[in-house]
């Protein structure tokens, strides 16, 4: 199914008939208010998008894609990008079988995004290859990963290195992340914080799917994912934290390997907090109080009625640039 954020529906429409964000946000207001709430807030922006002459959804027939169309549901994907990034092969554990998986961060003049790696003989194709190739990807499928859109390869993909006629000039680096204050921030934005911890939340815990990292759902003795079925689950993290840059503090949420970037520790180490969250506490009273420089984006905590900033990567800094910054606010 294909899905497509209200944030990108708002791009498009901005892209192609130069209209601002507050003219596409009172003109949704104005749909949402016309019908009652009987639609979502995509829904109204849906039909602005149509009434302006917008064109949301790819043509079906559509294979071949530059990386800013790509949108979480695509299938049959083909794309061609420079290797901007390579990251280290990981391995994870299913039906007690080892397997690997690996991903590279590709870009094109319209922008950049991850693409994952199953099949071994892919993981091996891109290992031997150095950042700056370029690669032409055919038979993928796109999918969104905490509000990031994602390509992945399965078994019946390919992968060409250097393709005859193909060429990618300048690189849109839309992950290359501009630093807002936390009082600047606006639904969608991927953007860099920089501020102190304030206040840290015991971790969580859920039981996800080890190749994919989805919630996996119990049938009996047994833990199924939607997309990799029957499989041994392992539990991930998520630590919130409250961040504050002396113009406004927001709730922080991390997984996994921002987790472990926080907390200073390893993965198997953060595994001990489920079983025993009272040791949490000597790790709560170091993060407390850290200067760190956060990257990630802004979401819309509906139930809470909140903004949210979901952490992609974090550093911690010196505290005589916290200041620094501070004199410029």
């Amino acid at each position: 199914m294909l899905k497509i954020s209200y944030e990108d529906i708002k791009r498009k429409i901005k892209e192609e008939k130069g209209v601002s964000d507050a003219e596409i946000e009172e003109k949704v207001k104005q749909k949402l208010d016309q019908l009652s709430g009987l639609i979502s807030r995509e829904g109204a922006a849906h039909i602005v998008a149509n009434e302006l002459g917008v064109k949301i959804f790819p043509d079906p027939q559509k294979k071949r894609y530059k990386i800013k169309e790509i949108m979480s549901g695509l299938r049959g994907v083909e794309v061609v990008g420079r290797i901007v990034k390579k990251y280290e092969t990981r391995t994870f554990n299913k039906d007690g079988r080892e397997g690997k998986v690996a991903s590279i961060l590709l870009g094109d003049e319209t922008g950049v995004l991850r693409v994952v790696l199953w099949d071994e003989n892919h993981i091996k194709q891109v290992e031997e290859m150095k950042e700056n190739d370029i690669i032409k990807i055919i038979n993928s499928y796109a999918k969104e990963n905490q509000g990031f859109r994602e390509v992945h390869l399965g078994n019946r993909s390919e992968i060409i290195l250097n393709p005859e006629g193909e060429n990618i000039e300048a690189i849109k680096q839309v992950r290359d992340f501009s630093q807002k204050k936390i009082e600047e921030l606006q639904v969608g934005d991927m953007v860099k914080v920089l501020g102190t911890v304030v206040q840290v939340f015991e971790p969580r815990f859920y039981e996800a799917c080890p190749q994919c990292n989805r919630k996996v759902t119990p049938e009996g003795e047994k833990t199924i994912c939607a997309e990799h079925g029957a499989v041994i689950s392992k539990h991930i993290p998520i630590l919130n934290i409250l961040f504050d840059d002396g113009t406004d503090n927001i709730r922080v949420v991390c997984f996994r390997d921002t987790v472990a970037k926080a907390l200073n520790q390893t993965e198997e180490e953060i595994q001990k907090y489920r079983e025993n969250p009272a040791e949490f506490e000597t790790a709560k009273n170091e993060l407390q109080g850290k200067h760190l420089m956060i990257t990630g984006r802004v979401t819309k905590n509906e139930m809470f009625d909140r903004l949210e900033f979901v952490a992609q990567d974090l550093t911690t800094v010196d505290p005589k640039t916290l200041v620094a910054e501070a004199k410029t606010i």
